[in-house]
């Protein structure tokens, strides 16, 4: 389970600098909008959400090892 959740912080953290650096490739450097900065702020949103999804597991594993 340590590992699934690993990896999808991975992912998650990884995408939102993916599109930022997309964005730079894509308009040649051009001067960003606001919606360049406001989809990379939204694509961040997953990587909260693993956060909070992680965190949430581990308070049920601590409560599984008290109960032993």
């Amino acid at each position: 389970m340590k590992r699934l959740f690993l990896l999808l912080q991975f992912l998650a953290f990884i995408a939102p600098i993916g599109i930022f650096l997309m964005y730079i490739i894509m308009d040649e450097g051009d001067q960003f909008t606001y919606e360049h900065y406001w989809v990379t702020a939204m694509s961040f949103i997953p990587f909260v959400f693993v956060l909070l999804i992680k965190y949430m597991f581990s308070d049920l594993d601590q409560n599984k090892r008290d109960d032993r």
